[in-house]
C-alpha cells in the first residue's frame, strides 16, 4: 500500500468519527499506526507531516484518555481537508 492509498485510508477513519461523532479504541490505534507508518516513510511530503503529527497526537490522547467521543468535529474536518490537499 503506497502512502497515497494511506492518506485516503486515514481520511475514512476520520470521516467516519466525524459522521459518528464517535472513535473507537481500535479506529485511534489504526490511526497511530498509520500516521507512525506515514511520518517515517522518506516519499510523504514534509509539508503534510506537521498535519500527520497533529493526527497522531489527536489519536493518541483521546484514546490514553478514554475520550473516544469527546472531540470537535471541526478539528476532524480540518484534519481530513489537510490530507485531501494532497
Amino acid at each position: 500500500m503506497n502512502y497515497h492509498h494511506q492518506l485516503q485510508l486515514l481520511a475514512d477513519i476520520l470521516r467516519n468519527q466525524q459522521d459518528e461523532n464517535y472513535g473507537t479504541h481500535v479506529e485511534y490505534e489504526q490511526i497511530e499506526r498509520l500516521t507512525s507508518s506515514l511520518l517515517q516513510n522518506d516519499s510523504v511530503p514534509d509539508n503534510i507531516k506537521s498535519t500527520l503529527m497533529g493526527i497522531e497526537q489527536f489519536a493518541y490522547q483521546h484514546d490514553k484518555d478514554g475520550q473516544h467521543g469527546q472531540f470537535n468535529a471541526s478539528e476532524l474536518q480540518q484534519f481530513v481537508q489537510q490530507i485531501e490537499q494532497f
